[in-house]
């Protein structure tokens, strides 16, 4: 489960969540994040009521289930329509390239800030529930992750976000309004993005993106990310 930064950002006590194992000498462990449920080693029966627990207060969530955990969790999860779908992990060193920005004639990229918060642009509503995504406030956002935005006549059309910030690692979140998508905002925004994160430490950037998801993949590839991984998630309905 190294591979995601989330379970990490716990494990190290930099996120606070609730974690269960099955006994005191544990075959099995779960915990979630928002909406993200994380599962690893033998699911049994043991889990079920905490399970009803979380999908009473997350009526859509993915679950994460480690390899050996994958047919358990399903098994535990098929009341709630849960179905398979395919996931790549990307990752890079974004101090191993030269970060040129060159969006498009109308836009603008700056760092998401309070100011520019503040200046109510079009889908700052989006944007903010994004940087909650992960991080109990704006507030935290702020001081322990960054992002940047591209502005286009008052609105934000793209934006992308470091996200579980861990000591040199960190991974994205990155949204391209649907009317700005194919004009290669996400590459730029990112590229944005990765300079930053270059410059204050961070030499392991994550990307997870579903495998049918052509262009979350194609982006990664620009960015010169690298596969590192495929593993399989669980969908509610």
């Amino acid at each position: 489960m190294g591979i995601h930064l989330a379970v990490e950002s716990i494990l190290t006590g930099a996120k606070t969540a609730r974690m269960f194992v099955d006994s005191e000498k544990p075959n099995a462990a779960l915990t979630w994040m928002g909406h993200r449920l994380y599962l690893v080693g033998e699911i049994s029966e043991c889990f079920s009521e905490l399970l009803q627990e979380f999908a009473k207060t997350h009526k859509r969530f993915v679950a994460y289930p480690s390899r050996e955990a994958l047919e358990g969790a399903e098994k535990l999860l098929t009341d709630y329509g849960v179905k398979r779908r395919g996931r790549f992990y990307y990752e890079g060193d974004p101090t191993v390239h030269s970060w040129v920005v060159n969006l498009p004639d109308g836009y603008a990229v700056e760092r998401i800030t309070e100011e520019l918060l503040s200046r109510n642009l079009v889908h700052t509503d989006w944007v903010r529930e994004e940087m909650c995504s992960e991080r109990a406030s704006i507030e935290e956002f702020l001081v322990k992750s960054f992002g940047f935005a591209a502005i286009y006549r008052g609105e934000f059309a793209c934006w992308c976000m470091s996200e579980y910030n861990l000591g040199d690692r960190c991974e994205v979140g990155i949204e391209t309004g649907p009317e700005h998508r194919r004009r290669g905002l996400a590459n730029q925004v990112a590229s944005a993005m990765f300079r930053y994160a270059a410059g204050v430490g961070i030499r392991r950037v994550g990307w997870h993106c579903w495998m049918d998801n052509m262009g979350s993949t194609a982006t990664a590839e620009r960015l010169g990310l690298k596969p590192v991984a495929e593993y399989t998630a669980l969908v509610s309905g």
